[in-house]
């Protein structure tokens, strides 16, 4: 989970600020990924230090990853002028709530860029690969 300055306690040194240290700018425009544990050793670094946070001075804000999961290491979330909308967030269909041809169709496109891959195909099966019968005729066959 991406730590966002709703879920911290401001009061908690470990916590006050691991929402400003989230995706910090970095070479060439990319994010420094940090893990959260050290977020909260920086937190309370900051606040040892005497740093407080004061909302009516901040003209950033975070804006979360719109796609992929919500995880510390998605580095697509970005830093955005306060106040900016937050672009909408991006869900794959309910599956449940496709008719019959939009799923074959989906199934089909899955199978098409390989997601499908370590699946068995039944379309690829040999369906006379068993045969009912008795043990006396398997085994007089086999003579």
């Amino acid at each position: 989970m991406i730590p966002l300055h709703e879920d911290c306690d401001p009061d908690n040194p470990s916590d006050a600020f691991i929402w400003a240290l989230v995706g910090l700018p970095g070479p060439r425009n990319s994010p420094l990924l940090v893990h959260p544990d050290v977020l909260r050793k920086w937190s309370k670094h900051l606040w040892d230090l005497g740093f407080r946070h004061y909302p009516e001075h901040q003209s950033k804000e975070y804006h979360p990853p719109a796609r992929g999961v919500t995880h510390w290491l998605n580095g697509a979330g970005q830093w955005a002028d306060k106040g900016t909308p937050r672009p909408p967030e991006t869900t794959a269909p309910d599956v449940a709530q496709l008719t019959t041809d939009e799923r074959a169709h989906l199934v089909e496109q899955l199978r098409e860029s390989g997601e499908l891959k370590h699946l068995v195909d039944p379309r690829d099966l040999d369906l006379n690969h068993a045969r009912v019968g008795s043990g006396v005729e398997s085994a007089e066959s086999e003579r």
